[in-house]
């Protein structure tokens, strides 16, 4: 049985690679600019072979991925510098590596052939958990530092500077983090000629996060009316450190019941052990 698995898996990944190689699949370098910023060791190992399932994913066209992925990974951030058919060849490779583990238990430990489509599946939806990770940690990361920012934002433009001079001050001067880095792209997307609607527009959709869309939307809303800058940013960041102590209360009152589960499958047993035990270790050596 082991040997049929052995030369099953083998026949099948020399298969996809000849498939492979016959469709001549393209090289997506050509397709974007990546930086090595965060390029780790791993993905550095990896790239030949994320490239080479890269290409073969080109050649496949799929539109509804494409376009699924690609707005996960803007709004993730995208620290790898993923494109979207790249990311589909890692949860490939991941399925590939996910199905030879369960090659090695099937063969090793005796346990269902099944277990190979079992672990390749989990493995192939690993990457997404790390991609909706990433989007949780970032929007957290948004959230958190988006009232510091818009004060200085605020002080800036009621000191007299025009908003874009104010959102350069802010870069410069800011935390370095998610949020500084959107500014400096909403910065650039001006500089390249981007209306300030379209701009602010791009920068809701980068963030996809309900604080940031309201406070474009109101920036929006004041150019278009040719309401005071000064005073919708004002406003909004006092409605955005309002939010921000409603949430961190929200969280206080929480606590109590999340703390409730560990406190009875962890506290209590140790208690009632600490407490029982040697009463009636005592009833037993007194044979009652």
């Amino acid at each position: 049985m082991a040997i049929l698995i052995y030369i099953t898996s083998g026949a099948a990944v020399t298969l996809l690679i000849i498939g492979v190689y016959l469709l001549e699949p393209e090289r997506t370098k050509k397709f974007y600019y990546r930086g090595d910023k965060y390029q780790t060791i791993l993905i550095r190992i990896m790239r030949p072979l994320i490239e080479f399932f890269a290409g073969f994913n080109e050649k496949l066209n799929i539109e509804k991925l494409d376009r699924k992925y690609k707005r996960r990974l803007v709004i993730s951030g995208n620290p790898y510098h993923f494109v979207q058919v790249e990311f589909l060849a890692v949860k490939q490779i991941a399925a590939i590596g996910g199905a030879v583990f369960g090659v090695f238990l099937v063969s090793g430990v005796n346990i269902h052939p099944g277990a190979i489509i079992v672990f390749g599946l989990l493995a192939y939806f690993l990457p997404d958990l790390w991609l909706y990770d990433m989007i949780n940690k970032r929007k957290l990361a948004l959230s958190h530092s988006l009232p510091f920012h818009m004060d200085l934002l605020t002080l800036a433009v009621e000191a007299g500077l025009t908003f874009i001079i104010a959102m350069d001050r802010v870069v410069k001067s800011g935390h370095t983090g998610p949020l500084r880095d959107e500014f400096e792209k909403f910065l650039q997307d001006l500089r390249l000629g981007v209306s300030l609607r379209d701009a602010l527009g791009g920068l809701a959709d980068r963030t996809d996060l309900y604080e940031i869309r309201s406070f474009t939307s109101a920036l929006i809303q004041a150019d278009k009316m040719g309401t005071p800058l000064g005073d919708v940013l004002r406003i909004q960041s006092d409605i955005r450190r309002r939010e921000r102590f409603q949430k961190a209360e929200k969280l206080a009152q929480e606590s109590p019941v999340k703390m409730l589960f560990p406190l009875i499958l962890f506290i209590f047993p140790a208690v009632f052990i600490i407490i029982l035990v040697p009463v009636m270790l005592k009833f037993m050596a007194e044979g009652m």
